[in-house]
């Protein structure tokens, strides 16, 4: 966690006491991060504000909340600011989600659930790098053999979870939604989103069928980023 300076405690406590909100989500959904936190959020019915602030525009008003610059930051009411999706979905969790739906409190289920999550978590980092490397770096400068062990890197991962999808019955880990789906669902509507052509080339039809499932539920599928 990061407490705010006192002029930014002062305006993130002001604004959730003149709002009557209990927290701000601070980043925006076209982030994996930003929208797995947000689809938490709205699953478990918990009230937020969200302020759709860029990385790449908004880089003062971030730093208010996260030093390093980085997305999401959730702020409580009395500005502590978390900082973080694990850290956030941690807390989130802790204090919502009363029958641990989500994410059991201990045993296989839990780890299983935390193994499948932090697998989609990491293709999330490698789709994130990749957009990054390909976008906002100058052509010239383009490392391509670094490139190249990104998409290798990020191509086992979705194979990987394509084949615990195809395994699966409902959902990735049973008959109800975990953490583990939200955040493979957010994983792969990202990479639909920034890498179209790689899904395209890639044989994750349960993948997508998993995602679209997801998404015909308003509480996940109203986080979802447009094309």
């Amino acid at each position: 966690m990061f407490n705010l300076n006192v002029i930014d405690l002062f305006n993130a406590s002001l604004f959730a006491l003149v709002t009557g909100l209990k927290m701000i989500l601070i980043g925006r959904n076209l982030s994996p991060f930003v929208r797995r936190t947000a689809t938490v959020l709205n699953i478990l019915n918990v009230e937020y504000e969200q302020r759709t602030l860029s990385t790449a525009e908004d880089q003062l008003e971030i730093r208010a909340s996260n030093p390093i610059g980085r997305v999401p930051s959730l702020i409580l009411p009395n500005g502590e600011a978390l900082i973080d999706s694990n850290a956030i979905i941690d807390y989130v969790i802790d204090e919502y989600d009363t029958n641990r739906q989500l994410l059991a409190i201990s045993g296989s289920e839990r780890r299983a659930v935390l193994q499948t999550t932090m697998l989609a978590h990491g293709i999330m980092e490698k789709g994130v790098a990749i957009s990054y490397e390909q976008n906002r770096r100058p052509k010239e400068k383009i490392y391509p053999e670094w490139l190249s062990y990104l998409e290798e890197q990020l191509a086992r991962g979705i194979a990987s979870l394509e084949g615990l999808a195809l395994n699966s019955s409902n959902w990735l880990h049973g008959d109800k939604i975990t953490l583990a789906d939200i955040t493979t669902v957010c994983a792969i509507d990202y990479l639909d989103v920034r890498m179209p052509s790689f899904i395209q080339n890639k044989s994750v039809q349960a993948l997508l069928t998993l995602s679209k499932k997801a998404n015909a539920i308003d509480t996940i599928g109203s986080s979802k980023p447009s094309n």
